[in-house]
């Protein structure tokens, strides 16, 4: 086992880890981790705030630095894969984690209980290489093997799919929770309805390969290269232009 520190929406995390673990998730408040493994299992572990000991000097003054610990032993460990977790999601407010996994299939289980929910399985079988789930419990799940996205509700029913035209190296939700971003191998940053995978808009990169990317607060993207650039996209919000929009043509008839 390792003993490390751990960053985790700013916050300084003293946590000891399993070496086998692939991919986690946190929820919304930082309480909880949900970490994937190599052996097919999800365990979850309550985040707990412990003593303050180090500060941290800014040009100022010092200030206490926040530790948050997590303890060793799980409170759930989460079974009904056939191979390597790939990607998770953890949600106090759906109360469920859903967990994908290189077997195709995407596991949903209780946060509160560990209770197993139901499962979903790509179309197609393929190793679900990414997912999201928005504050409405929609749910998109993205396979590298055939690069495709597809839409489910959170009661298991595919809705929607999608082609992808292009690997995808990460995939996230707008802050209003109505769009799906990615960014991947052809450089570009394409924005898609959350509710029907239609694309919205395409901005053009500069012909690098984006590797990582967040949406911030203000609706802006920060993206990342593969030979280690940082991109910056300020934008309007597509669902206030949309907005504004639909009232000026109301005011006008």
């Amino acid at each position: 086992m390792i003993l490390f520190e751990l960053v985790i929406f700013n916050l300084l995390v003293s946590c000891v880890l399993l070496k086998n673990v692939n991919c986690n998730a946190v929820t919304s408040d930082g309480s909880i981790l949900a970490t994937g493994s190599y052996d097919t299992t999800v365990m979850v572990w309550e985040v707990f705030r412990g003593k303050t000991e180090k500060r941290i000097r800014n040009s100022q003054s010092e200030l206490p630095r926040k530790n948050y610990v997590i303890i060793e032993t799980p409170c759930h460990i989460l079974c009904g894969h056939d191979d390597i977790i790939t990607c998770l999601h953890v949600s106090h407010e759906l109360d469920i984690i859903i967990s994908g996994s290189k077997d195709g299939t995407c596991v949903f289980h209780t946060l509160r209980e560990g209770r197993y929910v139901r499962s979903i399985r790509h179309p197609s079988g393929s190793p679900i290489s990414k997912l999201v789930v928005s504050q409405h419990g929609q749910i998109v799940i993205y396979a590298d093997d055939d690069l495709s996205l597809h839409l489910y509700s959170i009661n298991g029913k595919h809705l929607a799919t999608s082609e992808s035209n292009g690997r995808l190296n990460t995939i996230q939700l707008s802050r209003c929770g109505e769009f799906l971003v990615g960014a991947g191998d052809q450089g570009q940053i394409i924005v898609r309805s959350i509710n029907t995978l239609e694309v919205v808009k395409k901005y053009q990169g500069v012909g690098k390969v984006l590797t990582s990317l967040t949406v911030t607060p203000e609706e802006c993207f920060l993206a990342g290269t593969k030979d280690g650039s940082l991109l910056v996209y300020s934008i309007e919000n597509p669902q206030l232009r949309k907005t504004s929009h639909s009232k000026s043509t109301k005011s006008k008839t």
